[in-house]
């Protein structure tokens, strides 16, 4: 290898991303058993340990590693925990759409117009999410391979800077559980072009 290259992964699905589905945001919940397997049989795919693993300390990411590559992360990067949800967190999604069904259906439907009451917006998401892959790419050593477990909103907001285009387009964007991706950079900058979704048999 001759650049710099990232690996990113959302978690695996959870007991919290059903059905029903309950908001998680930056509350805990653990892998469901569909996900531990999921995100076994996709470790079992990786062609090479990773030199240095990196994730969110929330503990579906760090359970997703150690599916993964059966060990715990070498670090944790606050900066790329999910989006706060605000009042929404830990309430099944029915649940929050009796209190306030406008609420639920504007971030159902239209994130970028506002976020919960309490939580942040995806513009705020955005920013410590750049500043904290910015700083993880700038440690990264030529040749090293690093592998980073996040979330879909860290990631969704990470493609719309890196191939800018706007918070608008958030939710075309698709993102299944154990979604791999491949950034590569020597700095992250906005309208680099540079991430892509790969199979773990393109991982150099």
């Amino acid at each position: 290898m001759t650049e710099k290259r990232l690996y990113l992964i959302r978690h695996g699905h959870t007991v919290w991303n059903g059905p029903p589905l309950r908001f998680q945001g930056q509350m805990d919940s653990s892998l469901s058993n569909e996900g531990r397997s999921a995100a076994v049989a996709l470790g079992k795919r990786m062609p090479h340990q990773p030199d240095r693993i990196v994730s969110s300390p929330a503990l579906r990411c760090r359970q997703t590693v150690a599916c993964l590559f059966g060990r715990a992360p070498d670090m944790i990067e606050p900066r790329c925990i999910e989006i706060g949800l605000g009042w929404f967190e830990g309430l099944l999604a029915t649940e929050a759409a009796e209190q306030d069904p406008d609420a639920v259906r504007t971030w159902q439907e239209a994130p970028w117009e506002g976020a919960p009451w309490g939580g942040e917006s995806l513009e705020d998401l955005q920013e410590r999410v750049v500043a904290g892959i910015s700083h993880i790419v700038d440690g990264i050593d030529r040749d090293e391979r690093v592998f980073l477990a996040v979330h879909g909103g860290v990631l969704r907001t990470l493609i719309c800077y890196v191939n800018d285009i706007p918070l608008s387009q958030y939710s075309a964007i698709p993102m299944a559980n154990l979604t791999l991706f491949e950034l590569t950079a020597e700095k992250l900058v906005r309208g680099g072009n540079n991430i892509r979704n790969i199979e773990p048999e393109e991982m150099l």
